[in-house]
């Protein structure tokens, strides 16, 4: 049930066939509850890539008809690290599982999610990256861990390492929706809204 859940909380169901549903699934439920005897952050990226190369590889994306049509096509790196990330964070940081020890111990290494506005506030907030994609079915293994590395910079230099990855796109996605983002060049850290800090124990403690 949290599994099919965390796939619809994705939006990413409607972006591939249907017939891989089932198979995403199953794939998703055993790489959870594998989640239990994972250990540290390396542990963790290992079933990570293994997870998202199994959807490069065996998913499709469905075709889009209509005005602006879509050929089907291989899933990409992001596409795939979007559904893990998000399915992650529902079972995990929402959910409390595979248990509460396990989840505290999960909470730090699990990756943040990236949408369109994520990447583009990426983009915005190091031009000096060189971040090509512009969302996640342009995002690769290679570009994926350089936004990776700009979400660990941005949380270092504007959160002062207060939060963790999972929780820092639940704060950027906020305040790109609300324009509550700093000027480019402005220093210092953004001004927490409420929203934000009720996702953040560790800021409010």
């Amino acid at each position: 049930m949290v599994v099919d859940m965390a796939l619809g909380f994705a939006g990413m169901g409607r972006v591939f066939k249907k017939e891989s549903t089932d198979p995403i699934l199953n794939s998703l439920r055993r790489f959870l509850t594998g989640l239990d005897s994972v250990r540290d952050q390396s542990d963790y990226d290992q079933s990570h890539t293994g997870l998202c190369n199994w959807f490069t590889e065996n998913i499709r994306t469905a075709e889009k008809k209509g005005k602006h049509p879509v050929p089907e096509g291989p899933c990409s790196y992001g596409q795939a690290a979007k559904v893990v990330n998000i399915s992650a964070k529902v079972f995990v940081y929402y959910c409390g599982l595979p248990s509460a020890d396990a989840a505290e111990r999960l909470l730090p290494i699990l990756h943040a999610a990236f949408d369109i506005k994520m990447i583009g506030h990426l983009k915005k907030r190091f031009p000096d990256a060189n971040v090509t994609a512009a969302d996640n079915k342009a995002v690769n293994r290679c570009e994926y861990e350089l936004l990776r590395s700009l979400v660990a910079r941005e949380i270092r230099e504007d959160f002062g390492s207060a939060i963790h990855p999972v929780q820092y796109d639940d704060i950027i996605f906020r305040r790109v929706n609300r324009g509550q983002l700093r000027p480019p060049g402005q220093t210092g850290r953004p001004p927490l809204t409420i929203s934000s800090a009720l996702l953040l124990p560790t800021l409010i403690k």
